[in-house]
C-alpha cells in the first residue's frame, strides 16, 4: 500500500501500550499510518494524551468527557474542557462525547446535560466532534442539528443506513473499525456498501474492538490496513482508493495539515 492511512480513533495512551508503545508506532510507520487520533475520555487523562502528542509528530489529541464515565465528571469538568481548548488550540476535536443509553440506568439526564455543555463548547471553538452513540442516534442527530456548522465523526457506528445518511447530510463521517470484519455485522456491511466513500473514516478503537481474527487480544492501530482491506472487499474497489479517500476525509475534517507534519514516529 502506498497511500497513507489515518486512525481516527485510537486510545494509544491506554496503559496497555506502555510496554511497547514506541514499537507500535515504529510498525505504524512501516505500514504508512501517518496520523493517530487519541480521543479524550476524562479530564485526568487529557494531560497524558497531550504529552504523547508532544513526543510524537503522528499523534493528535481530542479532548472530551465520555458519557460512560459520567461518575468521573463533575460540574467543573465542562469548565476544564473550555480551558483546555483555550490552552491547546492544536486540539483537533471535542470528543469522545455523546449519549450512551445501552444500559437502562439513572445517568441519562446527566449525560444529556454534559453532552449539551460540550456541544456549546465545540461550537464556540468551531471544533468537530468525535461522537460516541449507543441506542441514542435519533436524539444525538437532533441535538447536533441545533449547531448546524458542527461536523465530526460518528465513532464505531452501529446504526442503520438511514441513520448514517442523516449524519452524513449533517456533515459527519462514519467511523468504521474492526467490527466490520465480523461475519454477523450484516447491518454495518450494508452501511459500508451504500454510503459514499467520501463519508467513511477508518478507526481501530485500540486497544478495544479488535478485528475478528484478533478477538481476545489487545487491538492495535497496526490493524488499520486490514480494516481498509475489508472495506475495499465489501465495496469491490481497490484498496488504494479506500486508503487515499479515507485519509483525505479525515485530514480535511480535522484540518490535520494545520497542525503537524506527516511523520509517523519521533527520532
Amino acid at each position: 500500500m502506498t497511500s497513507p492511512l489515518i486512525d481516527s480513533h485510537c486510545h494509544l495512551d491506554d496503559p496497555q501500550f506502555d510496554p511497547d508503545r514506541n514499537d507500535v508506532l515504529n510498525r505504524c510507520n512501516e505500514l504508512n499510518i501517518i496520523q493517530i487520533i487519541i480521543p479524550g475520555v476524562v479530564e485526568q487523562q487529557w494531560h497524558r494524551a497531550f504529552s504523547l502528542s508532544e513526543q510524537h509528530d503522528n499523534i493528535q489529541v481530542a479532548a472530551g468527557l465520555h458519557p460512560l464515565f459520567i461518575d468521573n465528571h463533575n460540574h467543573h469538568s465542562s469548565d476544564a474542557l473550555n480551558s483546555t481548548l483555550q490552552a491547546h488550540p492544536e486540539t483537533v476535536a471535542v470528543g469522545e462525547i455523546g449519549l450512551d443509553f445501552y444500559h437502562k440506568d439513572d445517568t441519562h439526564d446527566a449525560q444529556r446535560t454534559l453532552f449539551t455543555d460540550q456541544l456549546e463548547i465545540a461550537a464556540t471553538y468551531r471544533k468537530p466532534l468525535l461522537l460516541h452513540v449507543r441506542k441514542a442516534h435519533q436524539e444525538v442527530i437532533e441535538r447536533t442539528r441545533k449547531h448546524n456548522y458542527i461536523q465530526g465523526i460518528v465513532h464505531a457506528f452501529s446504526g442503520s443506513y438511514e441513520q448514517a445518511k442523516l449524519y452524513i447530510d449533517a456533515g459527519f463521517l462514519i467511523g468504521i473499525g474492526g467490527v466490520i470484519t465480523r461475519p454477523n455485522a450484516l447491518k454495518l456491511k450494508r452501511v459500508v456498501e451504500k454510503i459514499p466513500l467520501t463519508s467513511i473514516a477508518l478507526e481501530t478503537d485500540a486497544p478495544d474492538l479488535p478485528p475478528i481474527w484478533a478477538q481476545g487480544t489487545r487491538n492495535s492501530p497496526e490493524q488499520l490496513p486490514s480494516i481498509a482491506e475489508r472495506i475495499a472487499q465489501i465495496r469491490k474497489i481497490p484498496l488504494e482508493l479506500v486508503a487515499f479517500q479515507t485519509t483525505q476525509n479525515v485530514t480535511t475534517l480535522l484540518k490535520l495539515q494545520h497542525y503537524k507534519r506527516q511523520v509517523c514516529t519521533n527520532d
